[in-house]
């Protein structure tokens, strides 16, 4: 008798644990979906906020946010690609941005994938002026592999740490988007009609995740 009671207790703490085991992982299993639903929102609330900072502070008619899905791997060239495409109203020539400054333009779109050239591929070129009206418009080429070259006019009394954003020059990109800060001023030969200056791009390609297309002008 006490040997039959002992053998239903340890099949019944068998059951129990096997119970408690299925229970636990299909506790586990929902907690994994929760904690992965709960990243995609706080992923979906970050990409409006930058939305809202944008059409706050760069310009109202952004098309939306895009997704990097690829870098090009290559050193001579910056360029980046985007998860949204003819489909979604992408268009060559659109500006490309985040809140901390403009990321580059789109070169090339199909029907579901963009191509970006950014601010420090040797193919970019964006009109630039002194941040805060301080005059003086220029052009900067991308330098890789993450650098730009500005050149104004050398009456223009540009200086290491000057802020550069967008002019109107060039009519791709809205006015005003900050482009970079100056970092080192070159010197000036006897013949030099222009003052360049290197620039550190705003935006630090490496990090960035979700852009914000904006409709062309």
């Amino acid at each position: 008798m006490v040997v039959a009671d002992n053998l239903r207790r340890a099949v019944t703490t068998v059951t129990q644990q096997r119970d408690l085991r299925a229970e636990l992982a299909r506790l586990q299993t929902e907690n994994d979906v929760l904690r992965q639903r709960n990243e995609l929102l706080t992923r979906e609330a970050g990409r409006l906020k930058q939305l809202e900072i944008i059409t706050r502070t760069q310009a109202p008619n952004a098309l939306g946010i895009a997704q990097v899905v690829a870098v090009d791997p290559s050193p001579l060239l910056s360029r980046l690609t985007l998860n949204r495409g003819t489909r979604d109203g992408v268009r060559v020539r659109m500006p490309v941005t985040v809140p901390g400054g403009l990321v580059g333009q789109v070169t090339g779109v199909s029907a579901r994938t963009a191509t970006v050239v950014s601010l420090v591929d040797p193919e970019s070129t964006v009109g630039v002026t002194l941040q805060g009206g301080g005059g003086g418009r220029g052009l900067a080429h991308g330098v890789p592999p993450d650098r730009l070259r500005a050149e104004f006019s050398r009456s223009v009394p540009i200086k290491v740490g000057d802020v550069l954003v967008t002019s109107s020059l060039g009519g791709v990109y809205p006015v005003g988007v900050r482009v970079g800060k100056v970092e080192q001023v070159l010197p000036l030969g006897p013949n030099d009609v222009n003052r360049s200056v290197i620039v550190r791009p705003a935006v630090d390609l490496g990090v960035v995740e979700d852009v914000t297309i904006l409709e062309g002008l």
